[in-house]
């Protein structure tokens, strides 16, 4: 991050690229998905780019909107992607519009991308080893994480010696640096606001900038859980005790009835070293400090 801080306040920071990374997952499509990652191929840069490891593919995308204003509303910013392949098209019609999918916006200095070993037609960090489906990432965070491909894999990064073992031509950047970056702007798509032949352009909202949302997720209540008894979300007992509505015992399950309160929740964990899974807020009914 240091290096990135003195790059943006020089005389000549160089070019900053946009990097953005399109999870489907989280939306309506399964786990392994793949995770398309594209760069706009501004100036010089209408190749894949590899940054951290992760091929970009260069993809006519602009995205509009993303200033923050000490004031007023959160910003939703656009993003709009070509469409003259028909790709995006494609998974709008396969993934609802592609609605809560997550958008990443990366960006750093085109002098901080990485080394990379061009081989097979394709700009390369590393190669990917181990993993379970039938074709191993051309990425090092979709190589190590289990969920896609099959299962996690073992990563190599090229180096120049390696690379042209492969057959493959090195291209050594000698400024890389992978820490290099600002911080990552975290967005989910919440509509589609024009699609045709060209282009299609998407709605984007913070996580936390959610129509029907509420916050916090749930009431702040001192004395009263929410919890579902002995669901398991949440209430994890499963012991014999039983207690009726006034926490007397009972000797049926057919009578057991939890009080919702923390002194109905010890009782069932009666200092046994388990943590008490109340789902209240025993410490916001009190006050600190004294008054006079």
């Amino acid at each position: 991050m240091s290096d990135i801080i003195a790059s943006a306040h020089s005389f000549e920071p160089g070019e900053i690229l946009e990097l953005f990374e399109l999870d489907l997952s989280t939306g309506i499509a399964p786990t392994s998905t793949e995770i398309y990652r594209w760069h706009s191929g501004v100036d010089e840069h209408i190749h894949q780019i590899v940054w951290q490891g992760n091929v970009y593919t260069s993809y006519p995308i602009e995205a509009q909107g993303f200033e923050f204003a000490g004031k007023g509303s959160i910003p939703r910013p656009t993003l709009t992607v070509a469409n003259v392949t028909s790709l995006i098209s494609s998974l709008i019609g396969s993934y609802d519009d592609m609605v809560g999918a997550k958008v990443t916006r990366k960006r750093t200095f085109a002098k901080y991308l990485d080394s990379h070993c061009y081989i097979s037609g394709s700009n390369l960090g590393g190669v990917c080893t181990g993993e379970g489906g039938s074709e191993a990432s051309t990425s090092k965070s979709d190589c190590l994480d289990s969920t896609k491909n099959g299962g996690a894999g073992t990563w190599t990064a090229y180096t120049e010696s390696t690379c042209e073992a492969a057959g493959g031509i090195w291209y050594l950047n000698s400024t890389a640096d992978a820490d290099a970056d600002f911080s990552d702007e975290i967005w989910y798509i919440d509509r589609k606001a024009v699609e045709n032949n060209t282009y299609v352009q998407f709605e984007l909202s913070a996580a936390h900038d959610v129509a029907g949302v509420k916050l916090p997720g749930r009431a702040v209540v001192a004395n009263g859980c929410p919890w579902k008894y002995r669901s398991g979300d949440g209430c994890s007992y499963t012991g014999t005790n039983y207690f009726d509505i006034d926490n007397n015992p009972v000797s049926s399950a057919d009578d057991d009835v939890c009080a919702k309160t923390f002194k109905a929740c010890e009782k069932r964990f009666p200092g046994d070293g388990t943590e008490i899974p109340f789902g209240g807020f025993p410490g916001a009914g009190n006050k600190s400090g004294s008054s006079r």
